[in-house]
């Protein structure tokens, strides 16, 4: 799929196709598209499944999750964008994880388009494992879920 770009009143922007609206064209934002086309592209999720800024309350403060993946209405994946020249390091992974604890989702996703960590987490027994890819949709409807 083609990401659209226009400029308009010299300042540029990129169409997000899950929000069905122009953004400003930022290098997060950049990532956010390239990395959310991928999955559709070659790891086969829906784009229906797909949500962007997506809004949640954490100890009583609104936040803003850059994108979730959900199998129906389940969290199924956390992904956390940030610009090419920030480093993915434990405070993207502190910030993903605390979303996190209201959501569950089994996988976090960081990425900032050179550097990509995949982790999936067991509630269970409250382990996690880092991947070496990020997994198709098709593994994402075979996971199970804690209780």
């Amino acid at each position: 799929m083609e990401i659209k770009r226009k400029r308009d009143s010299g300042k540029c922007y990129i169409f997000d196709i899950f929000r069905k609206k122009w953004v400003a064209d930022t290098p997060e934002e950049s990532v956010r598209q390239w990395f959310c086309n991928y999955l559709m592209e070659n790891k086969g999720y829906p784009q229906l499944s797909i949500s962007t800024e997506t809004g949640l309350e954490l100890n009583g403060v609104s936040r803003r999750c850059d994108t979730i993946v959900y199998k129906g209405v389940t969290p199924m994946v956390l992904i956390e964008f940030k610009s090419p020249d920030v480093t993915i390091d434990s405070s993207v992974m502190n910030q993903a994880i605390s979303y996190n604890t209201k959501l569950k989702a089994p996988y976090i996703i960081l990425t900032n388009s050179k550097t990509t960590y995949c982790v999936k987490f067991d509630f269970n027994t409250g382990t996690h494992q880092f991947l070496q890819e990020v997994p198709d949709f098709t593994t994402l409807l075979l996971t199970r879920l804690s209780p």
